[in-house]
């Protein structure tokens, strides 16, 4: 029983990254939608924005290859639990040092996105 909950909590997670992804992405088509005039560091939001989309991806992957590897269905000895572990806290480091410091700061970006 407690393998089932176990693997529905990954489902869960995975889903749940997954979503946040694809906001992300329509968040980031949105600003390329945008007219560049509309707001001067355009270029900034757009390139953190990216960063933003890249993170949760790579996380997601990383995820992937550590539950893999956890249920030994992955077994090499250049993948290992500790270095996916580490690839997927890096991913997480990134996306919240862009989502705080950087595109928090952009409250043009804001305005522009929630009309």
């Amino acid at each position: 029983m407690d393998d089932l909950i176990g693997y529905v909590v990954v489902v869960f997670i995975i889903l749940g990254i997954s979503y946040g992804l694809v906001r992300q992405i329509k968040n980031t088509l949105n600003i390329r939608k945008v007219n560049k005039t509309s707001f001067s560091n355009y270029n900034k939001s757009l390139l953190s924005n990216y960063i933003a989309c890249m993170s949760p991806l790579g996380f997601l992957i990383s995820y992937i290859f550590n539950v893999l590897v956890g249920l030994q269905i992955i077994e090499s000895k250049s993948i290992t639990s500790v270095s996916t572990g580490i690839s997927c806290f890096v991913f997480i480091l990134v996306l919240i040092i862009t989502k705080l410091f950087i595109i928090s700061k952009n409250s043009n970006q804001h305005k522009l996105l929630n009309r």
